[in-house]
């Protein structure tokens, strides 16, 4: 009887350090809705502030100042209003031209940008070059992480991983919200660093284009290597402030840990009107380079194994081919076409757009908490660029 009484003990005891040890991942878990895009930002908890010095200071056009017609702006929020969006933001030379929000919110609105992240990521990747950081794109990845630098995942290049083509293994192989499925134990757990420098090597890098969300992860993790700061820290002081725009957070995977870098800076629609429109300037703000001019201009080259992906960018003017996004594809639509040839794309899962064309001068941001209900990637754009025409 005390025997087991003693083994009762033991496997309660050990249940109890389980469920301790586990405690953010079972309460995001509990709680999770199974849409990424729906949820609360109340759910990403603990978050570490990206602090920002709020400068909204993009000049607005008047009724007599407008460059886009009005007719083609209330088509495009029309469109933009019965697609469920949160925000329409459209930039012209500068100026915006249309500002508006739904769901009865304002400039102040928080949404999660979801995968435009990665863009900043590789942004923040040419800053680091620029200050020595990192000597080369060209640099070997286990020159930073060291865990990998005996590896042949440490002989993935940075300019292999920004173009998706570093050849790891996908996390996520199911879309099943299951605690046994890898990807949902490592997007709601308590180890994002350490899942993500787990993953194998599934094909010889450079050789193959796949969309792989931990390959932007892994950069993060140079990053901070490399500059010795926290990601958060290191975006808030060379973007976040320098741009004026207002605080964000990202979400970590446990007090005190690490925050996840592939995506989900919780953010404001404006604060994206701003990096975009950094990005049709080539990075400089107010006179200011930010981002180093030459860098902005490589990271939309297009990559050897993908004519429409530069360096965590979407390039040109073919279909995005996200495998989500099928979901919210007209299906009777054809794959959609700009009407101009120099479409660049941030995009975040379930809608979330800056679109910039440079040729044109345009930067229009489509923020949403909401699916869609039949998603034309070119549409919105088109309505616009075909004012300009």
């Amino acid at each position: 009887m005390k025997t087991y009484l003693r083994i009762t003990f033991v496997f309660i005891l050990v249940v109890l350090l389980l469920v301790f040890s586990e405690r953010h991942f079972l309460k995001r878990y509990l709680s999770y809705s199974g849409d990424p895009l729906t949820i609360p930002l109340s759910w990403y908890d603990p978050v570490e502030n990206v602090s920002g010095q709020k400068d909204d200071d993009l000049q607005i056009a008047t009724n007599n100042t407008h460059t886009i017609s009005r007719i083609a702006l209330n088509r495009a929020s029309a469109f933009a209003k019965s697609e469920s969006a949160l925000s329409l933001i459209v930039i012209h030379q500068g100026v915006i031209q249309h500002e508006e929000y739904w769901e009865n919110e304002n400039r102040s609105v928080r949404f999660n940008p979801q995968s435009m992240s990665k863009t900043v990521l590789a942004m923040l990747t040419g800053i680091a070059i620029s200050e020595g950081h990192i000597e080369s794109v060209n640099d070997e990845i286990g020159k930073y992480i060291m865990e990998w630098k005996e590896d042949n995942r440490g002989k993935i290049t940075i300019r292999q991983a920004l173009q998706m083509s570093a050849g790891l293994e996908q996390m996520a192989q199911s879309l099943e919200l299951s605690i046994f499925n890898r990807a949902v134990r490592h997007h709601l757990g308590t180890n994002f660093d350490e899942m993500a420098l787990e993953l194998k090597q599934v094909d010889p890098p450079g050789t193959k284009y796949e969309y792989n969300n931990e390959v932007t992860n892994i950069l993060g993790i140079v990053i901070e290597r490399a500059t010795r700061m926290r990601y958060a820290e290191y975006l808030s002081s060379r973007i976040w402030k320098p741009l004026g725009l207002d605080d964000a957070s990202m979400y970590l995977d446990r007090e005190g840990g690490s925050v996840m870098k592939s995506c989900c800076i919780l953010s404001r629609p404006y604060d994206w009107a701003k990096l975009g429109l950094l990005f049709l300037n080539e990075g400089v703000h107010k006179e200011k380079e930010i981002i180093p001019s030459d860098w902005i201009k490589e990271m939309i080259i297009s990559s050897p194994s993908s004519d429409y992906y530069g360096y965590q960018v979407w390039l040109g003017s073919s279909y995005i081919p996200l495998k989500p996004m099928r979901l919210i594809y007209d299906k009777d639509d054809e794959p959609p076409l700009y009407l101009t040839d120099d479409m660049i794309t941030f995009v975040g899962f379930g809608g979330q757009r800056v679109w910039i064309s440079p040729k044109n001068e345009l930067v229009i941001v489509y923020a949403t908490k909401k699916w869609s209900n039949a998603w034309n990637e070119a549409k919105l754009p088109n309505m616009i660029l075909q004012s300009l025409q």
